[in-house]
């Protein structure tokens, strides 16, 4: 695969993941209030607490989960990577920037593999800011603006 393919794949997998990861959350969001009410603040703070974090991590894994595996599927069949296993342990590495290079691709292979770096930082970015959002709805006391109180 060419140059310019390598381009084109990559783009196209950068704004899919970024769908992914900001749909899943978007469409979790109106469930989180129903799934609160299972756990009423007055009888059970700290589970509701744990319970609302456990959900919007579940919902971001998922969402990671579904980028690295369509990554991988693409690396799969857009580069040398001898099989599957090789692959996702490529797109893992690669996507959360870890970086190993036990495993390098071949200079036009290396661009599509950059949007996948790029695709991890934008996404980890963006379920950093869903956490501290969630942190601030569910532990307001320890989050709010203490100082003029």
């Amino acid at each position: 695969m060419g140059a310019v393919q390598q381009i084109l794949l990559g783009t196209a997998l950068l704004t899919f993941s970024a769908l992914v990861h900001v749909g899943a959350i978007a469409f979790s969001i109106p469930y989180f209030s129903k799934f609160a009410e299972l756990f009423p603040a007055a009888r059970w703070p700290r589970i509701r607490v744990v319970a609302l974090l456990a959900l919007s991590v579940f919902i971001l894994v998922l969402a990671h989960t579904v980028q690295v595996w369509t990554w991988a599927i693409a690396f799969l069949w857009a580069t040398d990577l001898p099989d599957l296993v090789t692959s996702f342990y490529f797109a893992t590495v690669t996507y959360t920037t870890l970086g190993y290079g036990d495993i390098v691709l071949g200079p036009d292979a290396r661009i599509a593999a950059t949007f996948c770096a790029i695709t991890g930082l934008l996404t980890f970015g963006i379920s950093t800011a869903f956490l501290i959002g969630i942190l601030t709805r569910v532990l307001p006391d320890v989050f709010g603006d203490q100082g003029n109180s």
